[in-house]
């Protein structure tokens, strides 16, 4: 198995560095980053695959990064959540925040309510969602990922590992009330009009075929319209074409593949159905300037 496909992976590759505390069990991880600043964390300046569920909870400080093809800034008392998704840090100021992600087999394993999942997974598949926190709301959160930073090491005993997971779905469980509101529904700000709503059916159509199908006419079918009309639309409301934002997910892909996994350049071709490797970094180049060798070796 490559490295991307879980996110224990992205937490190892953080192990060690100055500020941050990982702690994980199988399916799930939180870390804990403080007093943070842009220049501390290199190994997330790079977009990489996260394929969990993802909570983001920033205590103090100023962080902006990228997920789902969209840019977030997140602010003391702020937390964000999505599901799977590409995730690049951009900047971060005097920051502290906690990182929590779990998988689908973590949830299933412990029991957790998948209705409260799925609301969460149909309603994030095209796009985060970032809410401010209550002083109360804070305080209950912080003790969860208090309890868990203080409280437990990577050297668990098989009494104190099952603790944790259940810590880990209390976490869950008191988010999830932070962000479903009474009518069960995940609250979002705003109307969306239906620009917004063909922009975010496009985001959810590429998260999921991205890898084979990179032609505008596959996705206009699906949201059962025109390609022209679908193009028009997406222009219009984003400044992009439905090809370039295509190609920014292909190439997310191919840099989280050639950063973070294990694959060949010929390897990283074939998994995201090019021709051949040449193919490929014609492609690449094209979008980024730089060869898929080239990057890799940045």
């Amino acid at each position: 198995m490559s490295k991307q496909s879980l996110f224990p992976y992205f937490a190892q590759a953080l192990r060690g560095v100055q500020g941050v505390e990982v702690i994980d069990v199988d399916g799930a991880a939180m870390l804990h980053f403080e007093n943070i600043n842009g220049d501390d964390l290199q190994e997330l300046k790079y977009p990489c695959r996260i394929d969990a569920l993802v909570m983001i909870v920033c205590v103090h400080g100023e962080m902006s990064f990228s997920s789902h093809m969209s840019d977030y800034t997140l602010r003391a008392n702020q937390f964000f959540i999505s599901s799977s998704s590409m995730f690049q840090l951009h900047s971060a100021q005097d920051c502290e925040f906690y990182m929590m992600a779990f998988n689908m087999n973590f949830l299933t394993s412990m029991n957790v309510d998948i209705r409260f999942i799925a609301q969460l997974e149909s309603q994030l598949r095209s796009r985060a969602k970032i809410a401010t926190m209550s002083e109360a709301e804070m305080d209950a959160v912080g003790r969860f990922f208090a309890t868990m930073h203080k409280g437990y090491g990577n050297n668990l005993s098989e009494y104190k590992e099952c603790s944790l997971r259940h810590i880990f779905c209390a976490a869950i469980y008191h988010i999830c009330d932070a962000i479903i509101g009474p009518d069960g529904v995940v609250s979002v700000a705003g109307v969306k009009d239906r620009s917004s709503e063909y922009f975010e059916r496009l985001m959810g159509l590429l998260s999921e075929h991205y890898r084979e199908q990179r032609n505008v006419e596959f996705y206009a079918e699906k949201m059962h319209i025109s390609s022209k009309h679908l193009s028009r639309v997406i222009r219009n409301f984003t400044g992009r074409s439905v090809h370039q934002w295509i190609d920014e997910f292909v190439a997310l892909e191919i840099k989280n593949l050639l950063k973070y996994s294990d694959m060949s350049i010929q390897q990283i071709s074939y998994h995201l159905n090019f021709p051949n490797p040449s193919f490929m970094g014609q492609y690449f180049k094209r979008i980024t300037g730089l060869t898929p060798g080239e990057y890799k070796k940045s």
